[in-house]
């Protein structure tokens, strides 16, 4: 992963006279994340005599499990002074019971269990790359929800009229959402209303077809932003109030219910599947490759 200790050194290199601290699961945190910190630790005279402090940070994946073997790595190359930090929705349950397994972090970041009320969680959205110039590119992580898809999207929602679910509106109820590398097949064939079959991307044998003229599609995503001015109209909080609850009610009951609810199907095209495997073998061809030295 060439990329990742690139950017680890270019930002060594800028930041040189601050404390350092690398985030190491983008792609893998034990086979390449903690070896390229290492590595560019080295190459930028960066060691245990570096006065401002250095270290490495956790944010997926089992924090105890991974905090220890980072510390033993650390400690083989003669990192012993590089401390480790952990974040990934910590609280304070959640940090005695790393402590009580013995987990190697210095230090713990605290983020929305101080900002947000435990009754009112707030919703995270985190800002990843997915495409630089004409080349797709994802980042992997020890948490699988992490795993993003890749490429210039479109995400498409998919209703039918189904008087049978109870919609109290126009008849039609949201049967699917499906992401689209923008221009693949799946694309350009819910634009022209052809008949498409939506797969799920964990299960090979779930499948539902749509057939041409029997369902409607909206684009999810709207510019906000053009030439650096706003172009989304502006909306009272009355009007995202009454968006909110006609999206709501187009949602089937067995969705909307608190206990046990249908989950709502969410896939991806088959073009994105591939360029998301193609790009997932890659890296883990990559990684195998990776060496310290």
């Amino acid at each position: 992963m060439e990329g990742e200790h690139k950017a680890f050194c270019d930002y060594i290199r800028t930041h040189k006279g601050e404390n350092l601290i690398l985030l190491i699961d983008t792609y893998d945190t034990l086979r390449c994340g903690v070896k390229n910190a290492i590595r560019a630790f080295r190459e930028n005279g960066i060691g245990d005599d570096y006065p401002f402090g250095y270290g490495v940070r956790l944010d997926s994946g089992d924090l105890a499990y991974l905090s220890q073997e980072v510390r033993r790595i650390l400690d083989a190359h003669g990192l012993t002074g590089c401390k480790i930090f952990a974040t990934n929705g910590l609280d304070e349950y959640l940090i005695t019971d790393l402590e009580r397994q013995g987990a190697c972090i210095d230090s713990y970041g605290v983020g929305d269990a101080i900002a947000t009320s435990k009754a009112a969680p707030c919703f995270g959205n985190v800002y990843k790359l997915v495409q630089i110039g004409d080349q797709p590119v994802l980042k992997r992580s020890e948490d699988k929800i992490k795993l993003i898809n890749p490429g210039f999207q479109i995400t498409w929602r998919i209703s039918a009229q189904d008087s049978a679910k109870g919609n109290r509106y126009d008849g039609y109820v949201f049967k699917a959402d499906v992401t689209c590398l923008r221009g693949d097949a799946m694309d350009m064939a819910i634009q022209k209303g052809e008949t498409i079959t939506v797969r799920d991307e964990y299960d090979a044998y779930k499948n539902k077809t749509f057939e041409a003229g029997a369902y409607v599609a909206r684009p999810m995503q709207q510019q906000v932003i053009a030439s650096g001015k706003r172009v989304a109209p502006v909306h009272s909080l009355e009007d995202k109030k009454t968006f909110f609850q006609d999206n709501l009610h187009h949602f089937s009951p067995a969705e909307r219910r608190l206990i046990n609810p249908h989950y709502y199907k969410v896939d991806i095209s088959d073009a994105l599947y591939d360029c998301k495997m193609e790009i997932i073998g890659k890296l883990s061809r990559e990684i195998e490759n990776l060496s310290i030295d």
